[in-house]
């Protein structure tokens, strides 16, 4: 083999190597040790999410490291989705506060991750209604994080979730558009298809809107992704009422 074809060799290695770890940061909350969590999150089921935050957050001061301190991150995020579902707004800013807590330590840990930095901003765009002045004491950190996971990874489609979040949660006057939080979870299901929280998302965007058709095909769209997701079932009873009215 000359010098050329191992050259080639080389650069395909480190360009399969590259991608794997793409797909695996992307893909983490997909992780199959969250498979418990992911259907404590589909049922809405604030006990055992908080229980297992609890778990992980041991274990993230036991290892000290930025994959343990993200899955605490992804936890109380999903604990947040749980408290949008029972509205219980003590709930989403007590676990935003705490997930910020350890997405901040996370990135810390690896500044390089995409998902420590889309985990971050995701949950301060979580915190800003909850917060006296969120948008302008969190809109610009968040809308930072989640644009630099997009940089390292611009296949990360929950980053964009994140940033339309943000625009969604922040007043006009700060920046806040939720024209732009409709691009910004298009370009999430551009990206990924199968990314039923965009399109829970986007159909809580057009509902705000006014546009309950729009709104539920969206959410239609995300109960075929995952029929069991109690927050797209939350939506789909927003949109039934808000057509009612």
């Amino acid at each position: 083999m000359n010098l050329r074809s191992v050259t080639f060799s080389i650069a395909v290695c480190a360009g399969l190597v590259l991608n794997v770890q793409l797909v695996a940061v992307s893909a983490s909350e997909n992780a199959p040790e969250l498979a418990s969590a992911r259907r404590a999150r589909d049922q809405a089921d604030i006990a055992a999410l908080s229980r297992l935050v609890e778990e992980a957050s041991a274990d993230a001061r036991r290892q000290n490291t930025a994959a343990a301190y993200q899955r605490v991150a992804q936890l109380d995020l999903w604990l947040c989705e749980a408290g949008h579902v029972h509205n219980e707004n003590k709930l989403i800013k007590k676990a935003a506060e705490d997930g910020i807590a350890a997405s901040a330590k996370a990135v810390s840990l690896d500044a390089n991750s995409s998902e420590g930095h889309r985990l971050y901003g995701d949950l301060l765009g979580e915190l800003i209604p909850h917060m006296t002045m969120g948008g302008m004491r969190y809109g610009k950190h968040a809308a930072s994080e989640l644009d630099k996971a997009v940089q390292l990874d611009p296949k990360n489609a929950n980053a964009y979730v994140g940033r339309a979040i943000g625009y969604y949660f922040t007043p006009s006057a700060f920046g806040g558009s939720k024209d732009k939080a409709a691009e910004m979870l298009t370009q999430a299901i551009e990206t990924d298809p199968q990314c039923d929280r965009a399109h829970i998302w986007l159909a809580r965007v057009y509902l705000a809107e006014g546009k309950h058709d729009d709104a539920l095909t969206e959410i239609q769209d995300a109960l075929r992704i995952d029929p069991d997701r109690s927050f797209a079932k939350w939506v789909q009873q927003q949109i039934a009422a808000g057509r009612n009215k």
